[in-house]
């Protein structure tokens, strides 16, 4: 399950980096004061972030790590 990255802004709530499984829409990454967080699906809700971390590489790796091998 290969995941890709891709800067996006098609919501009008801004730019975001929507997060692609196998080429299909999986969630998205958005910077909040400082800190990058990962939300599954379209589901950004407050405190309901999946993953999160100040370094946006280091998110990535983590998105990387819990969701590559998964099956949907």
């Amino acid at each position: 399950m290969a995941i890709m990255y891709r800067v996006d802004s098609s919501t009008g709530e801004g730019t975001f980096i929507r997060v692609l499984r196998d080429g299909q829409p999986f969630g998205k990454i958005i910077d909040a004061v400082g800190v990058y967080r990962f939300y599954e699906a379209d589901n950004e809700k407050l405190g309901s972030a999946a993953l999160q971390d100040a370094n946006l590489d280091r998110l990535k790796t983590a998105i990387q790590a819990k969701y590559e091998g998964r099956v949907r």
